[in-house]
């Protein structure tokens, strides 16, 4: 990070002139932003949105930045897109975990770690929970895919239904576990910062 930066200074800018102050901090911070979210995520593309992200977070709370606090403007900056690349990074695992759990191969595809593998059992649970609550048809066809690994075939045989019969319990059991996971519940359970 450059020079530490008179914060009382920056305070009275950003109260009085919040466009100059927001880009003298882009100017002086956006580069070692982005590296430290890059430290998180692995990810150029995502760095660079959550460090924009970060600008905007700044410029909405600017009112609140620009009284006096503890903490220095650097700190805050560091922090927020600290916060928010741990948080992405987190939400990328826990999708990978469910994609791997609904592919039915429960392996960790990444670098195994604690963190990783309590990511995927409580995945499992959470996607085990929801399936309960699935019509009898639906959760025992897809129970049979994820834990026994059985192919549409070896299901329709076992259960002495129809190939269609267990496609269609297969596909609307998929559409109901992707309704649940959609965007927008994601979005609703929002980032800690």
């Amino acid at each position: 990070m450059p020079d530490s930066i008179d914060n009382e200074r920056f305070r009275r800018l950003l109260l009085s002139l919040p466009g100059k102050a927001l880009e003298f901090l882009y100017n002086a911070y956006y580069q070692n932003l982005l590296r430290i979210s890059k430290t998180f995520t692995r990810n150029a593309e995502v760095s660079k949105d959550i460090v924009q992200e970060t600008f905007v977070y700044v410029w909405e709370r600017r009112k609140w930045l620009s009284q006096h606090h503890d903490k220095s403007i650097q700190y805050y900056l560091m922090r927020v897109v600290k916060n928010k690349s741990i948080s992405y990074y987190k939400r990328n695992l826990r999708d990978e975990a469910r994609m791997r759990y609904l592919n039915g191969n429960p392996q960790l595809l990444i670098e195994h770690s604690i963190e990783t593998h309590i990511i995927d059992l409580e995945i499992q649970k959470e996607i085990r929970d929801v399936i309960a609550t699935f019509p009898p048809r639906e959760r025992e066809c897809l129970m049979m895919k994820i834990d026994k690994g059985m192919s549409t075939d070896q299901i329709a045989e076992n259960l002495n239904v129809s190939r269609k019969a267990v496609e269609r319990s297969l596909t609307s059991a998929n559409k109901r576990l992707r309704g649940y996971w959609s965007p927008e519940k994601e979005r609703a359970v929002g980032d800690i910062e």
